[in-house]
């Protein structure tokens, strides 16, 4: 886990900024060749060997034709390397966890399955077993106590599970980056200015960037163009400083009104609320009065050409759009990062539980709701919830079942659970009459969902109803 610093350029002339895009679209267009090149699954077994393959290429005298120099076709064919070996990890777990949910496979079958998906230790992955999946060759293990025709049998339900999770071979659409080594880019200082000097497609010729202010730039570096303000942002990756984990288990509640409750019942950022309301509200004046203007336009543009070109170009853009999106998400994503620093600092758990909604994306009964969950910040709330783990060193066990959470007395003595007990963000038990915030509820039950056997991540919400109504009934036989 690395942290991303960020260090935004100032706007650049046009010579400039005509050289940042030529670098930055041959770079994409050879990263691209690369991708296409190496996205079969013949080509699999070499991702464990990425010096391997940029030895031969040069031994082969390989030289990029689309005017990069030799170190940046390196740096691009390590980059589509990276970015392949990403997208399988990612398949890899996704079939992982559709294996965990598949009731159809006998132990031995499951045992051997997970043998061709697993990772062992800090070792790298043995690419060759996932090629096999999808060659059909027979490999067992030492262990391997499944017969022939089983182990095949799981190799074909192996390769219909990647297929439909794979989706397409990723592909560089747009030229929005390039990568510099430490030995492409100088850094040097002109009064209380920082500049830094990026190799470009003329040889022996450096772009010199001015940026907004001062850090230590070591390393490789990403440089994002930002096209909007013809400018650039540097970003450079490192470890970040870590500390010791605490010893209490903790739970949230990810909700929409606030960022997270926790298992004592305080509430993180309920500004976060406020963003996403405003967030729903724009998009929904706004789309109607698009609605209106696409109508207008439709309507013109036979009768009144003219009136018809002039709402499309001063009415229908997309460019303040896009800003006052990006203001938004900047503004969700800050209260996000907010909300998560204050509760760790102030919880510094050992174990954290918590649920997953994404369940929820398009399918709130309430539309209101529903187009905030559309537009919630998921993968920022994942994304900094994993970093966070790394750097407070909590163990991270996945998001547990949340089935009826906000729904189930959490009383020791009572546990029952209604639909009937919630009633907005208020909660009241319908048999013991316990009363309390249904978030504060919800967390508190998520917690015990860590501990609990018989409800596990993938039990279905039907056998989890099933089994909560068993123990409250053997509670009070």
């Amino acid at each position: 886990m690395r942290q991303t610093i960020r260090q935004k350029s100032l706007p650049l002339n046009r010579e400039k900024w005509r050289q940042i895009v030529e670098v930055a679209e041959a770079y994409s267009r050879q990263k691209d060749a690369f991708l296409v090149e190496y996205a079969q699954v013949k080509s699999l077994k070499d991702l464990g060997y990425k010096r391997r393959i940029r030895d031969e290429r040069v031994a082969a005298g390989f030289v990029s034709p689309f005017g990069l120099q030799a170190r940046q076709w390196k740096l691009a064919l390590e980059d589509a390397l990276w970015t392949l070996e990403r997208q399988w990890e990612a398949a890899i777990a996704e079939v992982r966890d559709r294996l965990h949910r598949n009731e159809g496979l006998t132990p031995k079958e499951r045992d051997y399955a997970f043998w061709l998906l697993d990772k062992f230790g800090d070792r790298p992955r043995d690419w060759r077993k996932i090629e096999a999946i999808f060659r059909d060759e027979d490999l067992a293990g030492k262990k391997t106590e499944l017969e022939p025709a089983g182990r095949k049998k799981v190799r074909h339900g192996l390769k219909r599970l990647f297929r439909r999770v794979l989706g397409k071979r990723p592909r560089v659409k747009k030229a929005r980056s390039f990568v510099v080594d430490q030995q492409m880019y100088r850094v040097f200082m002109v009064g209380n200015r920082q500049y830094v000097a990026v190799m470009g497609l003329s040889p022996g010729k450096r772009i010199v960037i001015p940026l907004s202010g001062i850090h230590k730039l070591r390393g490789n570096l990403r440089v994002v163009l930002l096209p909007d303000e013809q400018a650039v942002e540097i970003h450079m990756s490192r470890e970040p400083k870590t500390y010791p984990a605490g010893e209490e288990e903790a739970g949230i509640d990810l909700g929409v009104t606030e960022v997270l409750t926790d298992d004592s019942g305080k509430k993180y950022r309920p500004e976060y609320g406020q963003a996403l309301q405003e967030m729903s509200d724009h998009v929904l004046d706004k789309g109607r009065k698009r609605q209106k203007l696409w109508a207008l336009y439709r309507k013109n543009r036979e009768r009144d050409p003219g009136k018809a070109r002039r709402i499309r170009r001063h009415n229908l853009g997309l460019v303040k759009q896009h800003k006052r999106h990006r203001r938004y998400r900047a503004w969700c994503e800050n209260e996000i990062n907010r909300a998560f620093r204050a509760f760790f600092r102030e919880r510094r758990p050992r174990v954290i539980a918590y649920e997953d909604l994404s369940h929820l994306r398009g399918k709130a009964r309430n539309k209101g709701l529903s187009r905030k969950v559309s537009q919630w910040q998921r993968q920022a709330i994942r994304e900094r919830l994993e970093y966070l783990c790394h750097v407070y060193s909590i163990t991270d066990p996945g998001p547990v079942n949340a089935a009826y959470t906000s729904q189930t007395c959490p009383c020791p003595g009572c546990g029952w659970v209604d639909g009937k007990n919630r009633n907005g963000d208020s909660f009241r038990c319908q048999k013991c009459g316990y009363e309390g915030d249904a978030d504060h509820v919800a967390a508190t039950n998520v917690k015990g969902r860590l501990r609990d056997q018989e409800i596990t991540k993938y039990t279905p919400h039907k056998e989890v109803k099933r089994i909560l109504l068993k123990r409250y009934w053997e509670n009070h036989a």
